[in-house]
């Protein structure tokens, strides 16, 4: 189907591009990815033709034949689900509006600026509703075959909550430039979106943070709350969008018009300061900073080399939110290992876990995703002793997080805490090293995709973080089986630096 350049559709057509290509990096292996997902789809009907062939009297609105306590679980995880996708159209808002360097070029095109921020809008809520969709949709479909025809309302459901949320999420990034400028709205949006992410992942693991008879009570009142006449029944305001979704035609007329009208508002009266926003961003000069004192040099390579590490990490809250947000996966175990009652054997490989994958990350940020590799490589120091720097640069922060554990285990238990203490070390010295083994070269903001295209070293990786909590474990639990873990967590890495020689090689070379 041929588009004409410069209308809507063709416009809307390179912003789905750009949006995958993003997404899914280079176009390398797509087709084998697409048919992936698309055999995945078609046998996820099949787990919704199961699902809804239990509600066997299509006659009856699916909402009547969902048992209360059950409704009011679904309509709460369709708004965590409506949060993710509100902190997504602020990530995505900013990257189309203010991060990407082709806008001030479509603006200065015939194309009239409006048109242009609706397509940018509505490639916002696409991009936020796809993988709803992907979930939802084969419920439509199986819905019209099984009798439950009103379940294709998740269609018109689903774009209503995106226009919403990219609504939402538009107004968002325009108050935040405002209140901080363009510039730091884009930092702003990034860790924001991350720790939305890891407020939802704390959300689930709310038993582990709450006294079981606490958790108890919220569950009675929750019960009694869903219950016919209940606060949080089913004919509640609060599951408006889960009535639309579920083909109710009043809650569906409500939520579209809702979307409807809040996206076209935002688009017609918000696009000029947008532009005023981007034009900050592209164009602003950089304001004088004030006169500092004498700068301090300080002797000791190991140090400075630390420090500098630290800091160029501290600069960029992206990176931040990437690596420590794994420590924010921490905190529910941790306040399940405070627990006079918990399950040592089982939080203390998990949290051994978490420490190399730890480690792991920001040894690559120091070690391969170095931003100047050719001063340091004309600086007159041993590069062997730079890089273990680098190393122990990357170590240091993820034994600080670990060592209060490490007390507060031994206090109860200090052979437990010693192993612990013990496979952390070991764990992350052996997963860091391997980023000196593996030399893999990138930019700082592949983070996610720094194992892409070396399969030898992501399966080496994975094998030596594995291995040290399932030493872990054994030497807690059945000590007689320790030597197999502890050989592949030594092996693995001792394997790595012979196979990385010729890597190490070009790296030095070049």
């Amino acid at each position: 189907m041929r588009l004409a350049p410069g209308s809507s559709p063709w416009l809307l057509r390179h912003e789905l591009r750009l949006a995958w290509r993003e997404t899914r990096g280079a176009p390398s292996g797509l087709r084998v990815f697409l048919v992936l997902v698309g055999v995945l789809w078609l046998g996820y009907h099949a787990a919704a033709w199961a699902l809804l062939r239990l509600l066997r009297d299509a006659t009856v609105p699916v909402a009547q034949l969902i048992s209360p306590a059950a409704f009011a679980a679904i309509g709460a995880g369709v708004w965590i689900a409506f949060t993710l996708m509100l902190s997504r159209a602020i990530t995505r808002s900013v990257d189309v509006f203010f991060a990407r360097d082709d806008l001030d070029l479509l603006l200065a095109s015939p194309l009239a600026p409006e048109r242009v921020f609706l397509v940018r809008g509505l490639g916002v809520a696409v991009s936020v509703v796809t993988v709803y969709a992907w979930l939802l949709t084969p419920f439509a479909h199986v819905g019209l075959l099984t009798g439950h025809g009103r379940l294709l309302a998740i269609y018109p459901a689903l774009a209503a909550l995106g226009l919403l949320a990219a609504a939402l999420g538009m107004a968002s990034t325009a108050a935040l430039v405002r209140v901080l400028g363009a510039r730091r709205t884009r930092v702003a949006a990034q860790v924001l979106g991350a720790f939305v992410g890891a407020l939802v992942f704390l959300g689930f693991q709310i038993s582990n943070l709450v006294a079981p008879a606490r958790l108890a009570q919220w569950r009675v009142a929750l019960r009694r709350g869903a219950e016919s006449g209940g606060a949080l029944d089913r004919d509640s305001v609060a599951w408006l969008p889960l009535h639309a979704l579920l083909g109710a035609p009043l809650a569906l007329l409500v939520l579209g018009a809702a979307g409807a009208a809040a996206f076209f508002l935002v688009v017609h009266s918000m696009s000029r300061q947008f532009l005023a926003g981007t034009q900050e961003s592209m164009a602003a000069p950089t304001r004088p900073q004030a006169a500092r004192a004498a700068t301090r040099f300080r002797a000791g390579l190991w140090r400075n080399v630390m420090v500098k590490e630290w800091k160029l990490i501290g600069r960029d809250p992206q990176l931040i939110a990437q690596t420590l947000l794994q420590s924010i996966y921490m905190l529910p175990l941790v306040f399940v290992w405070l627990r006079n009652d918990s399950p040592q054997a089982v939080l203390t490989p998990t949290m051994v876990l978490l420490c190399a994958t730890l480690a792991s990350g920001l040894a690559w940020l120091t070690v391969s995703a170095e931003d100047a590799p050719e001063l340091l490589a004309s600086a007159p120091v041993d590069r062997r002793l730079l890089r273990r720097a680098k190393l122990l640069a990357a170590l240091v922060p993820v034994w600080a997080i670990a060592l209060p554990l490490a007390l507060f285990l031994a206090r109860s238990d200090l052979w437990a805490a010693a192993v612990f203490a013990a496979c952390v070390v070991g764990a992350t010295v052996a997963t860091a090293s391997l980023q000196l083994a593996l030399p893999r070269p990138g930019n700082r903001r592949d983070l996610r995709r720094r194992s892409k295209g070396n399969l030898v070293g992501g399966v080496l990786e994975t094998l030596t973080t594995l291995a040290w909590p399932a030493l872990t474990w054994t030497l807690l639990s059945a000590p007689m089986f320790a030597p197999l873990p502890a050989i592949v967590a030594v092996a693995v890495p001792a394997l790595a630096w012979r196979w990385g020689r010729q890597a190490r090689r070009d790296v030095a070379a070049a």
